[in-house]
């Protein structure tokens, strides 16, 4: 389900500027519940290694940007800071900001843990260049967000069997 962005999301800063002003930048956000209670760690590695995301990573691949679990668990860790075609912008407990390699999109995680299990947050930031976004990142938004909601319900479908 697509819902607002929090103000204290790392992501909010490519909505907002600090005094509220609206800026020119898409961005989304998405959220789910599963039952167990989880981590970070394990949300944005399940993300990573479902079979959806496993063809994405197969394009990236044949681009050049070669990607594994192990780079996965390295990047979670903090031993590096770079995955496949993103940087590590900013981590904290709950959440995590990632650039892709030409700082156009980001993509953002978050757990929010409880009692009855954990609510996932995924979003997204398109940085526009000027005044507005480019037509052609305009023209696949749809798609867009149709495939960061199945990445998100792909997510929790693996952790809820777990």
């Amino acid at each position: 389900m697509q819902t607002v962005l929090n103000k204290d999301a790392l992501l909010a800063r490519y909505a907002t500027t600090e005094d509220g002003t609206a800026l020119n930048h898409y961005t989304d956000c998405f959220v789910t519940r599963v039952s167990p209670a989880i981590d970070l760690t394990t949300f944005v590695r399940a993300f990573y290694t479902t079979p959806l995301f496993r063809s994405e990573r197969l394009i990236l691949r044949l681009l050049g940007m070669r990607s594994s679990d192990a780079d996965i668990d390295a990047l979670l860790a903090g031993r590096q800071q770079h995955f496949a075609a993103w940087t590590l912008e900013e981590r904290t407990d709950d959440q995590l900001l990632m650039c892709d390699v030409n700082a156009r999109t980001r993509s953002w995680f978050r757990v929010a843990p409880d009692e009855s299990g954990t609510t996932l947050y995924f979003g997204s930031a398109v940085i526009a260049s000027g005044e507005t976004l480019p037509g052609s990142y305009r023209a696949l938004l749809p798609m867009h967000r149709l495939y960061s909601r199945q990445l998100l319900r792909a997510a929790a479908r693996r952790l809820e069997r777990r």
